[in-house]
């Protein structure tokens, strides 16, 4: 059986649509799990700088205000009354505050690291209030001519309970974002399985079927696509055995034709022969199509793939530009149907040798083992593949040649035959156009099933 080759990466819908190919998902792009989870985040984050700025530009402003108002009447108010060392230490330990005294020759502060007041002084502190290391100070006169510093920690205080309650503010937030990633999951999850049982649609497994597990618009859309693919698989199975039916139907017709042209004048039974012959041929085509469909469409033996090439490879070497045989390997053990590999090779062969041209070199048939794979090449110098068939040429009764002329024969079954023969091993078949002339088909076998 011969025709035309085309590329496997182009595959045939059942119902004998040309698949599309599953668009790689990218990202944030490729997901409406990861855009709802961005558009969380951003908004956690957006609500974060806006609290943040609100205490920042608002509150801290108009708290440290009145915090200063405040610090300053009591600092007069202490000042006023003065407080020796031991009264400022014993009210510093109670209100958070620190005191230096500088006059009347003597001084003394209630802890260590208080600047003098000169230093306060020289890094431009005079008047009130000014903030230096998180503390507020305040340089007041006292009633008996001497000098107070106050050094006030209440606006750090302050502070550390504003940059405490963002970083709660934080944590809570992270929490949120994770809490509603793990409901979004669960929530999207029929969405995923929904994408997933499409893909496996799109590659023809028409047993896919979704368990409808909730009662909303995911739900709603789970019916409605075990329905789709109920009608799908009804309709294609009606297809398949109206074929398988007709096929039948037409042998005893046939045969009943091939009994009258015995008694017809033998110079008028030669073409109706051959045309009897070539509808026989394509219902045997048809039925073996059908046939390759069931799980036992292939009968698997541990076997040397070696003999069975060169059975092939000599069979058609008389056929011009004849075959040569390139194998590296003096045994190749598979797991294969040996009549149906046998159908594979001689397809494709008979099929490079019907397109070679006048001058085309020697098809080259080679096998080569790697690792758990076997890969068959078929390579011929012919004239190649026109782009825009490639994705139809897998499909029954396609041709290149539309005016299907005997020159070119064929039904456009075997190549549909062949795929099918490689998938039920569990293997791939793909066309390679070579970068001169012709082109080279790929099988892929494994080694052992």
């Amino acid at each position: 059986m011969t025709e035309r080759r085309s590329l496997p990466p182009a595959r045939v819908h059942p119902l004998g649509l040309p698949r599309q190919a599953r668009a790689p998902t990218a990202g944030i792009h490729g997901s409406v799990f990861a855009k709802l989870v961005a558009v969380m985040v951003t908004m956690a984050t957006s609500l974060l700088l806006l609290v943040a700025g609100f205490f920042w530009l608002i509150v801290s402003p108009a708290v440290s205000g009145s915090i200063d108002r405040v610090l300053e009447d009591q600092a007069r108010a202490i000042a006023a009354a003065s407080p020796d060392a031991d009264a400022a230490r014993h009210l510093g330990g109670r209100v958070g505050l620190q005191v230096r005294y500088e006059g009347l020759g003597r001084s003394w502060a209630t802890t260590s690291d208080l600047p003098s007041i000169d230093e306060v002084r020289q890094r431009r502190v005079p008047g009130w209030p000014r903030v230096l290391h998180g503390r507020h100070y305040y340089i007041v006169a006292g009633t008996d001519g001497g000098t107070y510093l106050f050094a006030w920690n209440l606006p750090r205080d302050v502070l550390n309970a504003h940059a405490t309650l963002l970083a709660g503010l934080l944590l809570v937030m992270v929490a949120v974002v994770f809490a509603a990633h793990k409901v979004l999951k669960g929530l999207l999850r029929p969405l995923r399985d929904l994408g997933a049982a499409v893909a496996r649609l799109g590659e023809g497994d028409l047993d896919v079927a979704l368990p409808n597990l909730t009662r909303d618009e995911f739900g709603r859309l789970t019916e409605a696509f075990n329905r789709m693919v109920g009608r799908v698989r009804d309709m294609i199975n009606a297809r398949d055995q109206l074929l398988l039916d007709v096929s039948h139907e037409l042998r005893s017709p046939l045969t009943r034709m091939k009994v009258a042209l015995e008694l017809v004048d033998s110079g008028k039974r030669r073409g109706m022969v051959a045309d009897v012959a070539e509808m026989e041929r394509m219902i045997a085509g048809l039925l073996e199509l059908e046939r390759l469909r069931g799980d036992r469409a292939v009968s698997l033996v541990r076997q040397d793939l070696v003999p069975l090439l060169r059975e092939v490879s000599e069979s058609l070497q008389q056929s011009p530009p004849g075959i040569r045989l390139h194998c590296p390997f003096t045994e190749i053990p598979a797991d294969v149907d040996a009549e149906a590999i046998r159908t594979v090779l001689r397809n494709l062969l008979e099929n490079a040798i019907k397109y070679s041209l006048p001058d085309s070199g020697a098809i080259e048939l080679s096998a080569v083992q790697n690792g758990e794979h076997v890969v068959i090449r078929v390579t011929d110098d012919g004239p190649g593949i026109p782009e825009h068939e490639m994705p139809n040429l897998f499909e029954p009764f396609f041709r290149v040649d539309r005016s299907r002329s005997k020159k070119t024969g064929g039904y456009g079954l075997g190549l549909s035959i062949s795929k099918r023969i490689v998938e039920a091993h569990g293997g791939t078949i793909a066309l390679e156009n070579n970068p001169s002339r012709g082109a080279s088909f790929v099988v892929t076998l494994p080694s052992r099933v």
